[in-house]
């Protein structure tokens, strides 16, 4: 049968391995191996556990360096050619560095290739450990790589805890089989632990770290404040503000979606831009096909950290180009925020294309390309295919462009714009598609490439900013409200082409009312001198060129033909692709679709708080703490040195234990019962007055000094104290009191006295606040007997 202490270790480590492989088998579904990925678990544990159980545990060691040697080779494998070339041991350890500040593990390429090639070595040496008994080692080989995807960012609260709570509980079977039911040990442990969970849940000092501070800033969550940046990774929300504020403004002569970023990797509720930054060497590579260049200069109205442009862009100058990065998705993001004020000029060359060349285009898309874009989780149901399929049938769709044409205007037509939603839990593609009647951008783009995806097209997520509004022939006005996520869909030959499923009117409509609402309250920052609108009832407030139409604040929306040789910008059907476009946005209030209610007095001045989040780091706090004062023994000094302050409270004691006598009479032998009659004597038992000041005594002075050791004498341990002269005579008649009513035949009650008074002089004189109370008079030792 088998101990408690394996049993306990055991769960464990069962605890720890769930960890780390959930965390890991989540990164495999997103990439589509999660089937060999959790064979190869199940296959690592039993090995583990059969080489355990034989007794090879030096053989584990060298078999765990075998498998990790195995899982490297097999990841490089899948690389593709050009990324085997890159992947020098300098870019090993770099990545290896990011990954412990914070980099996650789905920005790598082959994220799922690296999950399956990594978890082989914890979990078959873990288990192989557990099997022989080395139970603080297996809890090692697992807390390791649990602390990695931790520091990534790639592991929750909940799962960061379940692992740390096995941690303890393996190292506590360790201490009860090492010290037969002691666990004093683990106090120091605890503690540790407490400390670094608190500390990591409460600050986000780890760079990309996936925790977010339990009480967040009393920033109101906007629409370009959640898509617009230059994160790595972004989530899909629920209900959000959308911000008037001038973010920047562009001259350009032709109006067009000002890109900021692209991501590839869909997560489920969110997406994910995978691969590393290279810094700016120029000149970024041109489109495959046509294309017609188009030079814009963009000021900032405020500090941001992204750098809009058109696509695709080619060439950037100003102060900006040294602070200029290129994504792996070849867009241009900033190393660090861009200051207000800040101009830079880009030249870009938009793709041009026909619906007729997009036809003919054909499926013969690039490895990279075909590998990249076209992925989908392994648990997104067959039911997005099976409707995606339906849809296209319907509208007798035979090409990728036709496809992407059908599945844009379904969206279009049969979901209501919304700026009030609640995220749904689950794939939020899949929720939006069947579940949800409304939503905003993000919802509808993600659902549009999630479903082009699972025809084989591929496709991409896309942010930016709508053209905004225009103030004169050239220059447009860019606000928060602005800020948008749409579809990109690769073409061979011509590259990637913009699709926006997301209605154009409602999204306008919402934009405009916000910002005439924000005008009507005196908003700051939501206007410059030339956007201002001064139109007359009836009229627009100007006339656009090229097609492009303008509603009564002034924003701008692109033409809409398709059926004439134009750059990308002019794709869109007849939502208006580059329509000022109200984004993403949505209230915070449900009931309030603008977002414009005025906060309550707790949403002013409380933050919001993740009260679930907080309850645990506040009961890991709890529990740190105890741990501390255990090993500390800080609650046994605190009470004393508090019993110790008078010698009244001696009366409780005595009430305790004459309530403990009266328990243990029923047991009864008769020598405890002569103990119990002789400890219910009256509270002033000149014995029992003494032995309370003697215990008063020591208290106090283990505080000011150290306590009492074991097997060490009273006057030895007086002696050891250096006492001053008046002290040590107070404790030296506690210490002729207390042995002459221990050992001799008992003490008259003026000698009791004399002991009470000695003690009172060490507690007034040794305690901080008595001491300074004492200082208004003079303190004197007591006479001696």
């Amino acid at each position: 049968m088998a101990s408690r202490p394996s049993i306990l270790a055991a769960i464990g480590i069962i605890a720890v391995t769930w960890s780390y492989v959930s965390v890991l088998a989540d990164i495999a579904t997103v990439t589509g191996w999660r089937t060999p990925f959790l064979f190869v678990v199940v296959l690592a544990g039993v090995l583990g556990v059969v080489i355990g159980t034989i007794g090879r545990t030096r053989s584990a060691f060298i078999l765990t360096i075998g498998l990790l040697l195995i899982g490297l080779i097999t990841y490089i494998y899948t690389l593709s050619q050009a990324q085997q070339q890159l992947l020098t041991a300098q870019r090993l350890l770099a990545d290896t560095a990011a990954l412990f500040t914070g980099l996650s593990i789905l920005r790598f390429v082959r994220a799922g290739a690296w999950a399956i090639a990594v978890v082989p070595a914890p979990v078959f040496l873990s288990w192989a450990l557990l099997s022989a008994g080395r139970y603080v080692l297996s809890a090692t080989a697992g807390g390791v790589i649990l602390g990695l995807v931790i520091l990534t960012g790639d592991a929750g609260l909940l799962t960061a805890l379940t692992g740390v709570v096995g941690f303890l509980l393996t190292v506590a079977a360790a201490t009860l089989t090492q010290y037969d039911g002691d666990i004093d040990q683990l106090d120091a442990v605890i503690v540790l632990l407490a400390v670094i969970i608190v500390l990591s849940t409460s600050v986000s000092a780890v760079p990309g770290s996936g925790s977010s501070p339990l009480v967040p800033e009393k920033t109101p969550q906007t629409v370009d404040a959640s898509l617009t940046t230059a994160d790595q990774r972004i989530e899909v929300l629920g209900s959000i503000d959308l911000s008037p504020q001038v973010r920047f403004t562009v001259e350009s002569s032709r109006p067009s979606y000002w890109r900021t970023g692209a991501y590839n990797r869909y997560t489920g509720d969110g997406w994910v831009r995978t691969g590393e930054t290279q810094p700016y060497q120029g000149q970024l590579s041109l489109p495959p096909g046509s294309s017609q260049s188009v030079q814009q200069t963009i000021k900032t109205q405020q500090s941001i950290s992204i750098l809009p442009a058109a696509w695709k862009p080619i060439t950037i100058e100003g102060s900006a180009a040294s602070q200029a990065t290129v994504t792996t998705q070849g867009g241009l993001i900033p190393q660090t925020s861009l200051s207000a004020n800040t101009e830079y000029t880009v030249t870009s060359r938009l793709p041009l294309w026909t619906p007729a060349q997009l036809r003919r285009a054909g499926t013969a898309y690039p490895a990279e390309i075909d590998e990249t874009y076209r992925e989908v989780p392994a648990d997104t149901s067959n039911r997005v295919t099976q409707r995606t399929n339906q849809i296209i049938a319907n509208a007798n769709a035979d090409t990728p462009y036709d496809a992407a044409i059908a599945v844009e205007r379904y969206l279009e037509s049969n979901k209501q714009y919304s700026l009030s939603v609640s995220k749904p839990d689950g794939n939020v593609a899949e929720s939006f598609l069947f579940e949800m009647d409304a939503g905003y951008c993000v919802y509808y783009a993600s659902t549009m490439a999630v479903m082009l995806r699972t025809q084989g097209i591929p496709t991409r997520f896309v942010t930016g900013y709508t053209p905004g509004q225009r103030i004169d022939s050239n220059t447009h006005v860019v606000r928060g409200l602005n800020s948008h996520a749409w579809v990109e869909v690769y073409f061979p030959d011509t590259g990637w082409v913009r699709f926006d499923p997301t209605p154009a009117a409602e999204r306008q409509s919402t934009e405009s009312a916000r910002l005439s609402e924000a005008r009507q309250q005196d908003t700051a920052g939501i206007d410059l001198n030339e956007s201002t609108p001064t139109p007359t009832p009836g009229s627009s407030a100007m006339t656009p060129e090229n097609g492009a139409s303008t509603d009564a604040t002034g924003t701008t929306s692109a033409p809409t033909e398709r059926s004439t040789t134009t750059p990308q910008g002019t794709d869109m059907n007849n939502n208006s692709a580059g329509s000022m476009a109200q984004t993403p946005g949505i209230s915070a209030r449900t009931g309030d679709p603008l977002g414009s209610s005025s906060p309550s007095v707790i949403d002013q001045f409380l933050p919001t708080v993740r009260i679930r989040r907080l309850l645990a780091v506040i009961a890991i706090g709890i529990i740190g703490v105890g741990a501390a004062m255990r090993q500390s023994h800080a609650i046994q000094h605190s009470r004393r040195l508090v019993m110790a302050q008078s010698q009244w409270l001696q009366s409780i004691r005595q009430h305790k234990r004459r309530f403990a006598g009266i328990r243990g009479v029923s047991e009864g032998k008769s020598k405890s019962k002569s103990k119990s009659k002789s400890k219910s004597k009256s509270e002033s038992d000149p014995d029992s007055s003494v032995a309370y000041a003697y215990q008063r005594a020591m208290a106090v002075l283990a505080y000011t000094h150290r306590p009492r050791r074991p097997n060490e004498t009273l006057r030895t341990y007086r002696a050891a104290l250096s006492l001053s002269a008046d002290r040590e005579a107070a404790l030296q008649q506690i210490e002729q009191a207390y042995e002459r009513s221990k050992y001799g035949d008992g003490v008259s009650p003026p000698t009791a006295t004399t002991a009470i008074t000695a003690a009172d002089f060490l507690v007034r004189t040794g305690t901080p606040v008595r001491r300074r109370i004492a200082q208004f008079r003079e303190i004197k030792p007591p006479d001696d007997e």
